[in-house]
């Protein structure tokens, strides 16, 4: 995961209110009416008491206040973004948890910040229902900043109405839709004349601070000389000190505050005033190399504390100061009249500390005070690697704020430009820089640039599919960082590269010993934000070369480290792997779960690739099981995706995919059009695997166009190309299909043979081989014949014979889980819980169309039956009354052809003497889709993914299991669901709990005890429910009512009922 902009904490949350602070009564009145605004102003010039007021405001006010001090670095808008998230997740921590993985991954503020916000005020919508106070100091800072304006403007307009921002500045900011807000009574301000002090506020600010009593006519001479002007005041800071107006502030501080200090703490004061904070640590690094003997930095701190030199500790434990503005702006002016000498080397050794701990923002912003461009140039250069990951937008800025010779000619900027360019898509241009980079690194004989050079070169011809040149890179990369330690980090990510190309050349094997060799590379040096990538990359190349537990093992470290990071971005790519992973071994309901909650994450981060990939993934699936129609759908959404996209592997897939759908569906025109349009840019492809995909694909056509000489040829090429690639599964497909045009073709020693090597290079075949199986088995037919392997070959089939069977279950099960595809309609729709109702192509079938009720209950025996029965059993359980033999034969026979022309003729099956339901039918069933739900919900230690299955069951249950049928044989079916149901309802009950859905748990409480008012655990978390809402008396009557319900049955309320009662009301 990339590393985010890092948050210094003092910045988002609200500063510690200090005794001095005097609480100004009229102003809190004034600002507390003003809240049901949506924007409030506080304007006035610097020293009128803002912040103060702001900070008084935060202490009294009842709604929860989310706290933002800007800064002059705060004008980059990545960083301010970020900054906006952090005050907003500091109150309300499930704040930023997409917003802030998608800020790391900007890319553009143009094209990205309209989506961005649109997150961050979702998240505010469905995180925050109470109204609160979002404060920003300061903002007069980025005033003058249009995209910062811009942004502000935008979140105003998007975020909901119980968001109530206060902007303090100096100036009246400039916000384009002010004049709107300001119509429709949306915006309220405070200028500096409301905020000028009073009289009696100065006599009351002096007796609290000063305890001494200040005369009506001295404070009135105040507000006379400084129109109320309170910073006047507070620096003269001692009774009987001149007053002062904001004319003169800094003549005052220098003869009142700093000349009276000893020379060591006015050279402290001087020197420490060029960072915004500093702490012993700092200042050791910063100012040692002033001092022969180090000064004990801690004493100089405690000292300016304790003699309230308008210094604040930014912590409670004091470790980080920070001069007020004022103070500092000061202290700065008088440190470049006296010792300008000393600017220069302060602030050079204030960007090494910087970069040292990564706070790129502030090692640039200081370096820019140095009005050197060489030395901002380096520091842009250092900081382009960790950057590029998590602070692309900035990092571009700054690149393009450089002069144009500059960046046209130092090759740091040149390669980062180039990298910066492969990722927002311009793939050529991006290689025509980098190309330029590496010619001046070896002019140059730098070898750190070259080797990064190299590594953002390959990265680049690797996403143009230039995988043979992108190798070459690698290789170099390699060769020139295994020379240094310091070295290994570069090491580690050229290995990297070297196995994903390698992975796409086909050659899987040994792409496996390049990803896990850096890997432990990665691991070894403790960076862990490459852990979960390569864990992912490995994976999936154990897949490809048939490793399917250690791909899966892969698959699940990686996404539990995202799941801690809530990195949705990143859990998209690899809940795709695992669920390609699931369909692979036949794991449908798996790969489908899978598949819809990757495409959720994807699209709440904007993984415009992860999407794509998952589409084609679910189209693959859908296809597979025959589900043509959501096939098409969900390849199209790719396609139109993946058009956008950088790379061609996803739009060659995607070729492939989609033709091979034509040909499953016999529309081996459409197939053609396909082969003809692309076949010339397939055949250049550099990947074996891709090449392998079209032959294959081209072999089946010329099998089904009945030319089965073109179509060896081609699945021979297949065979070739897998076996290269180290592909086992793709291989084996090649053989099977390869055997089947050895068939067609009259080649019957061929296909023999190949087919036996087959048969000896699978012991056991996969799902995914006996899918291809399946696929040929019409010409396969006159093979099972064969003395040789006939045997071997017609066992084959009859598993996939197996396969054909289970597939109507298995549409059943996908088309529950859609989400985002819109799968057809079963045929056939089956309700029983409630009223019956029986559906045929989206028609209720009206009981004058069952002719009798008896018709219609007769079905739904059929259906509850898990075997075939006999006419005698039937009647049995249905019509004892018809005890002849002869009377019972005509009512069934008359029945079950009332039944077939209802419900469909297939719809009940006659075997030998017996008669079944069909299930190999298109059909949907609520009952089916209860116990699936139940199921899921029991498989799962997911407590989110629990309540959604949990949810779906108790949704589909509208009354008792066929409630207008009274007959006996109903009964057992009736009481299990029943009971499933309430415990179904329990347990949802106590997850909503558990999760703090209180409202949602006391609904379903409802519902329980609506089928159920004798169920006195329900009663228990009713009472637990009502006690995390503070209703006491409502905690009495859920009791009492339990109570009530239990008398009338005779039995006491356990024991446990009652501690829990007396635990919530003592």
């Amino acid at each position: 995961m990339p590393q985010p902009i890092p948050i210094s904490k003092t910045k988002i949350i609200v500063p510690h209110r200090r005794p001095e602070l005097l609480s100004r009564p009229r102003l809190l009145e004034s600002l507390n009416d003003l809240l049901d605004n949506k924007l409030i102003l506080i304007s006035a010039p610097a020293g009128y008491g803002k912040t103060s007021l702001m900070i008084d405001l935060a202490n009294h006010v009842k709604m929860p206040v989310c706290w933002l001090s800007v800064d002059l670095l705060d004008r980059d808008p990545q960083r301010f973004i970020a900054y906006l998230i952090a005050s907003l997740a500091e109150r309300f921590p499930g704040i930023g948890t997409t917003s802030r993985i998608q800020l790391n991954q900007l890319k553009s503020i143009e094209n990205d910040a309209e989506a961005l916000l649109v997150t961050l005020t979702n998240e505010i919508y469905e995180q925050i229902e109470e109204d609160f106070l979002l404060i920003i100091d300061d903002y007069h800072l980025l005033d003058d900043v249009p995209v910062i304006s811009a942004l502000v403007n935008r979140f105003l307009e998007l975020v909901v109405e119980n968001c109530h921002v206060i902007l303090s500045s100096r100036t009246l900011p400039s916000l384009d839709d002010v004049t709107l807000m300001v119509a429709r009574e949306q915006v309220a301000g405070i200028s500096h004349a409301e905020l000028a002090f009073l009289p009696r506020e100065i006599q009351a600010l002096y007796s609290q601070n000063y305890h001494e009593h200040l005369s009506d006519e001295t404070a009135q001479e105040f507000i006379k000389q400084t129109g109320g002007w309170i910073t006047g005041m507070v620096l003269s800071n001692l009774p009987g000190m001149p007053r002062i107006s904001g004319v003169d502030t800094f003549s005052y501080l220098g003869r009142q505050v700093l000349d009276q200090q000893p020379g060591h703490i006015r050279e402290f004061l001087l020197r420490t005033s060029l960072p915004d904070e500093f702490s012993a640590e700092l200042c050791e690094i910063v100012l040692g190399p002033f001092h022969a003997e180090p000064p004990n930095w801690y004493e100089l701190m405690s000292f300016i504390l304790e003699k309230n030199l308008f210094v604040l500790p930014l912590e409670s434990d004091g470790r980080w100061l920070r001069y007020h503005p004022l103070f500092r702006e000061f202290l700065q002016t008088r440190l470049k009249e006296e010792s300008p000498q000393e600017v220069r080397p302060i602030l050079e050794r204030l960007v090494k500390a910087y970069e040292k701990v990564g706070e790129w923002e502030k090692a640039y912003y200081t370096c820019k005070q140095l009005d050197d461009l060489d030395a901002l140039a380096d520091v842009v250069e250092r900081a382009g690697t960790p950057m590029l990951q998590s602070a692309f937008v900035t990092l571009e800025g700054w690149i393009n704020s450089l002069p144009p010779a500059m960046v046209q000619t130092r090759p740091g900027l040149i390669s980062l430009r180039g990298s910066i360019l492969a990722v927002k898509g311009s793939l050529k241009e991006s290689k025509e820089l980098l190309d330029k980079a590496v010619t001046l690194y070896r002019k140059n004989r730098n070898v750190e640039g070259l080797i990064l050079a190299f590594i953002r070169r390959a990265n680049t011809l690797r996403v143009m599919g230039d995988y043979v040149a992108s190798i070459d890179d690698v290789k170099d990369a390699l060769r020139l960082s295994g020379s240094r330690t310091s070295y290994q980090s570069h090491y580690a990510e050229a290995l990297r590269l070297k196995g994903l190309n390698l992975y796409r050349l086909g050659e899987s094997r040994q792409a496996v010993e390049s990803l896990e060799h850096s890997l432990s590379l990665y691991s070894a040096l403790n960076e862990t934000n490459r852990i979960p990538t390569l864990l992912m990359e490995t994976g999936m190349v154990h897949g490809a070369v048939g490793d399917i537990e250690l791909a899966r093992r892969s698959y699940q470290n990686a996404l539990k480290i995202r799941q801690a990071e809530k990195n949705f971005y990143s859990q998209a790519e690899i809940l795709n792997n695992l669920a390609v992973l699931y369909h692979q071994v036949g794991e449908y309901e798996l790969a489908s779960e899978t598949f819809e909650a990757g495409l959720a994450c994807a699209r709440r981060s904007r993984n415009r690739h992860a999407e794509s990939l998952i589409l084609a993934g679910l189209g693959d699936l859908y296809s597979e099981v025959e589900e043509f129609d959501a096939a098409f759908q969900a390849y199209r959404q790719a396609k139109d995706i993946a058009g956008n996209l950088p790379g061609l592997f996803i739009t060659n897939y995607l070729v492939v995919a989609r033709c091979n759908l034509a040909l499953l569906q016999g529309k081996l025109e459409d197939a053609y059009q396909f082969i003809k349009t692309h076949r010339k840019r397939m055949k250049a492809s550099q990947s074996a695997y891709e090449r392998g995909l079209w032959a294959l694909l081209e072999g089946r056509y010329f099998l089904y166009k009945d030319e089965p000489r073109k179509a060896v040829t081609l699945l021979k090429e297949s065979r070739e190309f897998f076996a290269q690639d180290g592909r086992d599964l793709e291989l084996q497909w090649s053989m099977v299909w390869l055997t089947a045009a050895y068939e067609q073709a009259g080649e019957s020693s061929n296909a023999r043979s190949e087919i036996r090597k087959f048969f000896s290079a699978i012991a056991m075949p996969d799902h995914a081989v006996l899918i291809a199986v399946r696929q040929a088995v019409p010409l396969l037919t006159k093979l099972q014949n064969d003395q040789l392997v006939g045997r071997q070959l017609s066992t084959l089939i009859e598993k996939t014979q197996r396969l054909e069977t289970n597939l109507p279950a298995i549409r059943r099960t996908l088309r529950r889980h859609a989400s985002f595809i819109q799968v057809p309609s079963a045929s056939l729709s089956i309700r029983a819980f409630g009223n019956p109702e029986v559906s045929v192509n989206g028609r209720v079938i009206q009981m004058s169309e069952w002719r009798t009720q008896s018709v219609r209950d007769l079905f739904f025996y059929f259906l509850s039956r898990q075997e075939a029965v006999t006419k005698e059993q039937v009647g049995a359980a249905l019509w004892p009354e018809t005890q002849n033999i002869q009377a019972l034969k005509a009512r069934f026979k008359n029945e079950i052809y009332r039944l077939r022309r209802a419900a469909g003729k297939d719809t009940i099956v006659f075997d030998d003497e017996y008669y079944r339901f069909n299930h190999q039918m298109d059909y949907e069933y609520d009952v089916e889709a209860f116990d699936s739900h139940i199921r899921r919900a029991n498989k799962t230690s997911d407590s989110n993914a629990r309540i959604e299955h949990l949810q779906k069951a108790v949704d589909l249950v509208q009354g008792p299991y066929l409630a207008d049928v009274g007959d006996e044989w109903v009964v057992p079916e009736r009481e299990r669901l029943q009971h499933a149901y309430s415990s179904a309802l329990e347990e949802l009950a106590y997850l909503y709990l558990n999760s703090n859905q209180i409202e949602r748990c006391l609904l379903i409480c409802q519902l329980a005890l609506k089928q159920n008012r004798f169920h006195e655990m329900i009663y228990q978390i009713e009472m637990r429910a009502h006690a995390v809402q503070g209703d006491r008396s409502a905690v009495a009557r859920r009791y009492w009512a339990g109570k009530s319900a239990m008398d009338e049955l005779g039995i006491p309320l356990s024991s446990e009922t009652e501690q829990i009662y007396r635990e919530l009301t003592t």
